[in-house]
């Protein structure tokens, strides 16, 4: 059943959710950006590969993911005979989900080798993240481990030696769960949390590898095949330049277990299918990764690449907490009334709609960025290092309150865990936390703009791209975002030259509204491109109103028909009809009377 026939479905008065749905079927803006970053030949290769994922991500993924939810892993320390053994049991749900996404859709390996699922070459960012986003919609969890262990192999490619990556590399890139091994990364002890750098696990140097010594209080998949570990070798100096990235198999070559214990598994808020633990290392059998006094760097570029998955995963959880709250409100009536039609329920959906497409956006373009960065592009490596802790920051957060939103359109039913909507809010939360809170993720911008000095990037790229912006009503709305833009260039300048601790309290704010602007501009972008090849103004639309919430308000704003628009227009918006250019015209006249 296709959204656009949800307002006259056979729904209506009992309590509707999307179980059946294809997810990507049901998704036209990420058919419109697919269709933006592929080219023909890549898009008509893709199209039913994403659509065999959408239509599993509506059914048996989502009922698997469902189940394994209920099911949490549980830790067995020992056997019958006293033996220590640390087997983590999962339930058979876990292992049906981790069949579908590392063998039949191959989402590590499919940007590590070519030839997975028939493609020619390795899966493009923009592509693989796709699927990333389709899956995250049913399952949020196991997409933890997948990202580890993507990582892990990202981080041997580019730092281990040959021999480490002949051994390694093929396991962790296999879509044979017979021959696959998992990744993890091991990095957070007590006393340190985000200050990694008082981090005090010990490596000593034994014969042709490390033993080490010490607890790690927060691993997930501490079952993982591999761990890359950060510890401190002897005679190292303090901080972070004296940690050691190292790799810790799980099993030595004898097939007995490394020599550290799995203590206990975390009881967790959310992400209940996935194993968390606390592990206590004693002596355990290590190989250095890269340059040993350089493992802090190396780390970070696991940490951000999983940065980027988990804002990834955010918004594939947006999206959901989207269509579950317009599915139920367009098939449930109140009051002699479809709850659609009630004005206060079309600004909720709206507010839903706008972020998902959104954040969608950001995350598909910073994919881009990504590929070009590989590549070599100095620009795109720039971009790159503000995007991830941009986009980790600020779609990770909003992820909390959109699902909590979408929870509240379903009313008590919402609440109840019958439904999909309490997982999705104990899954949201993690986003947040895990890989950098949004107060380390908010330093990293300002680090990223005092440290690698990328500001003149970053804006630069805005106006670039608002130059190229050919619809006079597009260009309209692109005046007003340049005006905006050259503001918040302006009060980035003054808040680098604050001395002391000050300057850290504007971070979280300045993240923000550069996101915004960013955000802004990639939906500008869109809608000029939709107006040329469609004459469609949607986008522009959607352009106008993100200005307006984020920009344009400032909580004593009069009546205008910013407001009264989306009652006219929201069945169009939601359904991706045609919207005027009479109907944006008739915003921008509006807008432009607002002061900036």
């Amino acid at each position: 059943m296709s959204v656009a026939s949800l307002n006259k479905n056979e729904f209506v008065g009992k309590m509707p959710d999307t179980t059946g749905f294809n997810y990507f079927d049901e998704d036209q803006n990420l058919l419109f950006l697919m269709k933006r970053y592929l080219s023909n030949e890549d898009f008509n290769r893709a199209k039913p590969l994403l659509a065999e994922l959408g239509e599993l991500a509506g059914n048996q993924l989502d009922q698997l993911s469902r189940t394994a939810d209920k099911n949490s892993p549980k830790l067995h320390s020992y056997d019958a005979k006293g033996n220590r053994i640390d087997k983590i049991e999962f339930h058979p749900s876990y292992h049906e989900m981790e069949h579908l996404g590392y063998s039949k859709f191959s989402m590590v390996a499919m940007s590590h080798k070519s030839g997975v699922l028939g493609w020619p070459e390795e899966f493009p960012y923009v592509l693989k993240y796709a699927f990333w986003y389709l899956f995250a919609q049913a399952e949020f969890g196991l997409l933890c481990p997948m990202s580890m262990t993507d990582s892990a192999a990202r981080v041997l490619e580019k730092f281990a030696s040959e021999e480490m990556k002949q051994k390694y590399l093929p396991h962790l890139t296999s879509t044979d769960m017979d021959e696959l091994w998992t990744g993890a990364q091991f990095m957070t002890e007590k006393q340190g949390g985000s200050d990694v750098g008082a981090n005090t696990m010990k490596a000593e140097k034994v014969g042709d590898h490390w033993e080490l010594w010490g607890d790690k209080w927060f691993c997930s998949n501490p079952s993982a095949d591999i761990a890359l570990v950060l510890a401190r070798p002897e005679n190292s100096q303090a901080g972070t330049k004296g940690l050691g990235m190292f790799l810790v198999p799980r099993k030595l070559e004898d097939n007995t277990l490394n020599r550290y214990s799995i203590n206990r598994l975390k009881d967790k808020l959310g992400t209940l299918c996935m194993a968390s633990g606390e592990i206590s290392f004693e002596g355990a059998v290590a190989y250095e990764v890269g340059d040993i006094k350089n493992g802090f760097r190396q780390m970070m570029a696991m940490v951000n690449s999983s940065r980027l998955s988990n804002a990834v995963r955010s918004t594939g959880m947006i999206r959901r907490s989207y269509l579950e709250a317009l599915e139920y409100a367009r098939g449930r009536s109140s009051f002699g009334n479809n709850l659609s039609e009630f004005p206060l329920m079309r600004e909720t959906l709206f507010e839903l709609l706008l972020d998902s497409e959104t954040t969608t956006s950001i995350v598909l373009h910073t994919a881009e960025i990504y590929s070009e960065a590989d590549k070599g592009s100095e620009k795109d490596q720039a971009l790159l290092r503000i995007l991830t802790p941009l986009l980790k920051g600020y779609i990770c957060k909003r992820a909390r309150y959109l699902t909590a939103e979408a929870m509240e359109v379903r009313g008590g039913n919402g609440y109840i865990e019958d439904w999909v909507n309490p997982k999705l809010v104990r899954d949201a939360h993690v986003g947040s936390i895990w890989e950098g809170t949004t107060n380390i993720l908010a330093l990293d911008v300002l680090r990223s703009l005092t440290k690698d000095k990328v500001g003149d990037i970053f804006f630069n790229e805005i106006f670039v791209r608002l130059d190229r912006i050919k619809n006079p009503l597009s260009r309209r709305v692109g005046e007003q975002l340049r005006s905006i833009s050259g503001r918040i260039q302006e009060q980035t300048k003054r808040i680098l030259k604050i001395e002391g601790l000050e300057r850290e309290l504007h971070a979280k704010k300045l993240m923000n509204r550069m996101y915004h602007i960013y955000s802004a501009s990639l939906l500008l972008e869109e809608a000029d491109f939709e107006i040329t090849d469609q004459n469609n103004y949607r986008k522009l639309f959607l352009a106008t109103h993100y200005l307006c919430r984020y920009f344009l308000s400032n909580g004593f704003d009069d009546v205008y028909s910013v407001d009264k628009s989306l009652l006219d227009s929201f069945n169009k918006i939601v359904d991706w009809e045609p919207i005027s250019q009479d109907v944006v015209n008739t915003l921008l006249n509006e807008i432009e009377l607002v002061s900036i």
